[in-house]
């Protein structure tokens, strides 16, 4: 199971090489290609797939449906019927941002559907997910060339269907002109149809011992050595485990993992370290409350690995070096310090700026350290 999880990690990160160097559009040969871990991770069992990325949005953020008043609507709604953004894969039927003469948001041509249809089907395939949920004509259009099917928004919107071995859902766009054909309350009642169905596909199901979500093993390798070091709170370990990444990638330009990080009312969030998936990871690991909404988490025994030897020695020199010097730094700090800390961070920062400047919050936000973020700027 840890083989075909890397292998998928390695297959993503080709697909998203491929989309970068893709040139067939010429009039989005010098747009951002919207592909990268911030469209959700891969094990996900429900796909969003739209038209495009919007000019004020994911062409700006690198972050599909999210930033401008398309992407809010969107994730308004999918938090009106409780669905988390970092639970499901988010794409476009069309990878680049197309625009007109004036610089203004384009409809794609159908050419430009035609080259990027290779890539949605290798998405699809990819993350493999249980229903597809198209928004807008283009997206449904699109997802005929993969398997043809005669599907149309206005007769099957909020329908359930059969297409290339899943279940297929049409829905209107959540962009404002979209809104004139399909009210918002409409939408979210179309949103919480997504939501039912993939609770009732998920009971039909034979029931079995699910086998424990993986921890990626360098994220694993990493929380087992600070556990070995200290006993600390839950939120200081996902601020603790961000600022190892951030102090890697300021001193040697790179990060250590591939964890996805968002951005979250507290600061940063690593899915990765979600408790249950610790608990179904570390053996050992335990829990002390301190209050209704904090606790503490410690290990006694070993962890997967035999020993703390072998939790080093699947470390690099360099991974130990970021590690201790941030424990070091922060490690004994209270929560509200250690917040403070995290907050002065340039990703943080870029963050706090954007939402200061627009009158928006970014909660779920994927944090990517990488030039294109540096919002301040």
């Amino acid at each position: 199971m840890e083989d075909l999880f890397n292998n998928k990690e390695k297959d993503f990160n080709s697909l998203c090489n491929d989309v970068k160097n893709c040139l067939l559009c010429s009039r989005m040969a010098d747009s951002q290609r919207i592909l990268s871990r911030a469209s959700g991770p891969l094990s996900s069992k429900i796909m969003f797939v739209a038209e495009a990325p919007g000019r004020l949005g994911a062409d700006q953020f690198s972050i599909p449906l999210h930033g401008d008043k398309t992407g809010h609507n969107f994730e308004e709604l999918l938090k009106f019927t409780h669905l988390d953004r970092s639970e499901v894969f988010i794409t476009n039927a069309v990878l680049c941002n197309p625009r007109d003469s004036e610089g203004n948001n384009s409809t794609p041509v159908k050419q430009e559907i035609i080259n990027c249809s290779k890539f949605l089907k290798n998405q699809i395939e990819l993350v493999s997910p249980e229903i597809i949920v198209s928004l807008g004509a283009t997206a449904l259009y699109a997802l005929s060339l993969i398997e043809p099917h005669n599907f149309s928004l206005k007769k099957d919107v909020r329908t359930i269907n059969d297409w290339y071995g899943r279940k297929l859902i049409p829905l209107y766009h959540p962009g404002q002109r979209a809104m004139l054909h399909r009210s918002f309350a409409n939408q979210r009642s179309d949103y919480q149809f997504v939501h039912d169905w993939y609770k009732k596909l998920s009971s039909n199901k034979i029931v079995q011992k699910r086998a424990p979500s993986l921890i990626k093993e360098d994220v694993l390798a990493i929380v087992s050595y600070i556990l070995s070091k200290q006993k600390l709170t839950y939120f200081a370990l996902h601020k603790l485990f961000y600022l190892i990444e951030y102090n890697s990638f300021i001193n040697y330009g790179h990060r250590l993992t591939n964890a996805y990080i968002i951005r979250q009312k507290d600061g940063p969030y690593c899915t990765d370290l979600h408790i249950s998936r610790l608990k179904s990871n570390i053996e050992g690991l335990q829990t002390q409350f301190l209050s209704k909404t904090s606790f503490v988490i410690y290990k006694i025994g070993d962890t997967l690995f035999d020993s703390f030897d072998n939790i080093t020695h699947s470390l690099s020199d360099e991974t130990i070096t970021i590690i201790d010097f941030v424990l070091n730094k922060y490690g004994n700090k209270s929560n509200a310090s250690l917040k403070k800390s995290v907050y002065f961070t340039r990703p943080m920062r870029n963050i706090l700026y954007y939402e200061s400047n627009h009158n928006i919050n970014l909660y779920n936000t994927p944090i990517q350290f990488v030039d294109e973020f540096t919002l301040a700027q």
